[in-house]
């Protein structure tokens, strides 16, 4: 069950209730004015995101050589004439 955070008005406290999410916005009672707690918006920092590396492909003749084997005459480097 996700744990909500309420906040009484009245009192100025906040109470934590873990409750199903079908009754989340349902009102808490204060235990000490027995008013009604209202649901807040919980601040959670999330963690920093780190730009992902961009992805390298294999280039075609990478692809080939590493299927082929460096032998493979298709594949290796052709020289100048």
């Amino acid at each position: 069950m996700p744990l909500y955070i309420y906040l009484c008005p009245e009192c100025d406290i906040e109470l934590e209730e873990l409750r199903a999410a079908w009754r989340a916005d349902d009102p808490v009672e204060c235990p000490i004015c027995h008013g009604l707690c209202l649901r807040q918006v919980a601040n959670i920092a999330s963690p920093a995101r780190q730009t992902p590396a961009p992805i390298r492909y294999a280039s075609p003749e990478q692809v080939a050589r590493a299927m082929h084997g460096p032998a493979c005459s298709c594949c290796r480097p052709r020289r100048r004439s």
